[in-house]
């Protein structure tokens, strides 16, 4: 029957191993045990290379003390019970003497739970021994994130010890988290599912669900997993006997990865991964701004059209191509007039090319119209630069419109000879008249030099009095210093008359 699998294992750099193979070899460590309390559920298999008796043998944990090996028959014996489809069979070595070339499967504790572990699909006799019960904290201190090392050392005719190194926070998947090691000490991080890490037939490999057709030829070889059992063959869509090119393809494959060993009970396994090819994804769309934009360093002013590649950030995936069309909306409004000489005192109406457009107005002496402005009368004081910022109602872009406005100047300054500070309402106070100044003061002085008040605007004025104290009938000299904004200076010395 065709079986199919979906595994992803995750390829990370072991340190620290160091071996002398005579005796043994260590293949994997079940770092993340299934099942609570963890240190009762970890397990280690080694590849026996000669008879190993394990009285001589002992474990330097990572993070325990080792507490030596028990025998558990119940145990073995109900393990064995729950192999039911395949034809494995746990068997505690005879007189605790392990044959050369047998797999041993090394448990952290007498006290394993028997649901924790599957060992469905053991396709062989598996050699099984225990640790004494005891430990039941972690043997590896999974949470560490720097390199943890197991010790395993044997005493007797042939040379045993070998140590492996792992990085605990690499192990993916949580519980049934494990490494594989291969004869060189190369370790693979991979996620045993909560199954058993026994030694078989083993057909995983990986491959993504989606590849794009421009990807290249691939190695069907590289994606075998890390413990995956090598020397298998490869059939479907392949060519050259292990490679997969979607060079030109496009649509659902499929590809078995098959392998034979006439010495296990279950002869033939396989593992089929079912997959889509996929071409470069194209779209169009349209991008509106006004004006301009700046794109991929160019500056775009006008209406054009740019092929753009959307990258995917896996690397099996297809691109994305979209035709985007770039439309650039411009305002063409005018203002009329755009630039004008009135004189000073003057007024004028703007018009804009479309009288309906909404705009605001304002100049920098603070003259302000918010949008949408309906007055278009400027009466300005001085010369200035009016700005108009108008809104397409239809694509929302803004355009900026000035007006330049020049005066005329024609200066003037008068003054009164006399005023009567006396209440009626008429020539109270005494102060000057003028137009179109850029500046002006003026002192007043008592007949005796004596400064009775002092003004620098057209709007100060003085009422008669001095030190809070109203003056009498008198004349007094005023002095004015002043200038047009047309250049025309003043400097007038004259008397003046108040009447009580």
């Amino acid at each position: 029957m065709l079986k199919t699998f979906r595994n992803t294992f995750l390829l990370i750099l072991l340190f620290g191993f160091s071996a002398s193979a005579q005796c043994f070899t260590i293949e994997s460590i079940l770092a993340d045990a299934c099942g609570e309390p963890e240190g009762e559920n970890e397990m280690v298999t080694i590849r026996v290379n000669t008879n190993l008796d394990i009285n001589n043998l002992s474990f330097n944990w990572p993070n325990n003390n080792f507490l030596g090996w028990c025998s558990a028959p119940t145990i073995t014996n109900q393990l064995n019970q729950t192999i039911i489809s395949s034809c494995g069979f746990l068997l505690e070595p005879p007189g605790g003497i392990v044959p050369a070339g047998a797999n041993l499967l090394v448990v952290s504790s007498t006290n394993v739970l028997i649901n924790a572990n599957s060992f469905e699909g053991l396709s062989d006799t598996l050699y099984i021994i225990y640790q004494c019960a005891g430990n039941t904290a972690g043997h590896f201190s999974n949470g560490a994130n720097s390199p943890r090392t197991l010790q395993v050392s044997y005493v007797g005719s042939c040379i045993g010890d070998q140590t492996v190194s792992y990085i605990p926070t690499n192990l993916p998947g949580g519980d049934g988290g494990a490494i594989y090691y291969d004869t060189l000490g190369n370790g693979t991080y991979y996620n045993t599912g909560c199954n058993a890490p026994f030694p078989g037939l083993n057909p995983f490999w990986t491959f993504p669900e989606e590849i794009c057709e421009e990807f290249g030829l691939i190695d069907l070889n590289t994606q075998l997993a890390g413990n995956a059992t090598q020397g298998g063959t490869w059939s479907g869509d392949i060519e050259n006997t292990n490679f997969f090119n979607p060079s030109g393809k496009y649509g659902t494959y499929a590809i078995t990865y098959t392998l034979e060993d006439t010495s296990s009970c279950i002869g033939i396994a396989d593992s089929t991964i079912v997959f889509t090819v996929d071409t470069v994804g194209m779209g169009r769309d349209t991008f509106e701004t006004c004006d301009s934009i700046r794109q991929f360093g160019t500056l775009i002013s006008t209406d054009t059209t740019i092929e753009i590649r959307v990258s995917s950030p896996n690397p099996f995936l297809c691109d994305s191509i979209v035709e985007r069309f770039y439309k650039i909306n411009t305002t063409n409004f005018e203002v009329n007039p755009d630039q004008i000489t009135l004189n000073s005192g003057s007024s004028f109406n703007f018009e804009l090319s479309d009288p309906t457009v909404p705009y605001e107005l304002w100049s920098a002496s603070g003259d302000t119209c918010f949008i949408p402005c309906n007055e278009n009368e400027i009466a300005p004081a001085d010369e200035a630069v009016y700005f108009i910022r108008t809104v397409d109602p239809s694509s929302g872009c803004e355009q900026m419109l000035t007006i330049q406005v020049n005066l005329n100047y024609n200066s003037s300054l008068n003054f009164p000879t006399v005023f009567t500070p006396n209440q009626d309402g008429r020539n109270d106070v005494y102060k000057l008249f003028g137009s179109d100044l850029a500046f002006v003061e003026f002192q007043i002085f008592s007949r005796w030099g004596e400064l009775v008040y002092e003004g620098n605007t057209l709007s100060d004025f003085w009422d008669g009095t001095f030190k809070d104290r109203a003056l009498e009938s008198q004349l007094f000299l005023l002095k004015i210093s002043a200038s047009g904004k047309d250049g025309r200076r003043f400097d007038i010395t004259e008397k003046i008359k108040l009447i009580r």
